[in-house]
């Protein structure tokens, strides 16, 4: 039998982080998972200010400084989601260990899935779009900033979520497939 926190927990909503650095497909499987479970799609792109954007157009990368605004602006829109009961997938680099652990703090529930994939197929990919803002010059920079994340099962983490690891270099139906399968039943059903 189910205690009251773990009913509560099985109702309460969810919110799914995709990360990764730029060009690795984040965006594109976050949305498909939003699809295929009708919850709410953000991208962490479209929190950025217009100098932030100018900045990183140029290939220069933004300092932990420019970034808190930014991360502040998702955590209020993650914490009103979380407050109207309504799951969220987010799409967000997950540079930093302390960014992250206020992004996945928003939740009372949440679940990690991290894009990784060789540096030239990410390059080869950013050439290959036009349409994005950030600069192939800051690849390497994304690489190098990218801090570990924390796995481990200890109460006591800054990071105590689930994670899952997907080659970036696979399909993105195959990418979906192994989502849906992860994130499974923990997303609330709605019931009319």
């Amino acid at each position: 039998m189910l205690s009251n926190n773990e009913i509560k927990n099985k109702h309460s909503p969810l919110l799914v982080v995709v990360m990764g650095v730029s060009g690795c497909g984040k965006s594109t499987l976050a949305l498909e998972i939003a699809n295929h479970f009708d919850i709410t799609c953000l991208d962490a792109d479209s929190f950025h200010s217009e100098e932030a954007i100018k900045q990183m157009s140029a290939g220069i990368p933004l300092t932990d400084e420019q970034r808190a605004p930014w991360i502040d602006l998702i955590c209020q829109q993650l914490t009103h989601f979380q407050l109207l009961n309504k799951s969220c997938v987010l799409a967000y680099s997950g540079l930093k260990q302390q960014h992250r652990q206020l992004i996945f703090g928003s939740y009372n529930r949440s679940v990690g899935i991290l894009l990784e994939a060789a540096q030239a197929l990410i390059a080869q990919r950013m050439a290959n779009r036009g349409e994005h803002f950030m600069s192939p010059k800051l690849l390497s920079s994304q690489i190098a900033s990218m801090e570990p994340i924390n796995t481990n099962n200890n109460k006591n983490s800054i990071e105590n979520v689930e994670l899952l690891r997907l080659s970036a270099a696979t399909s993105i139906d195959n990418s979906l497939l192994k989502s849906i399968d992860f994130i499974g039943g923990r997303i609330p059903q709605v019931i009319s």
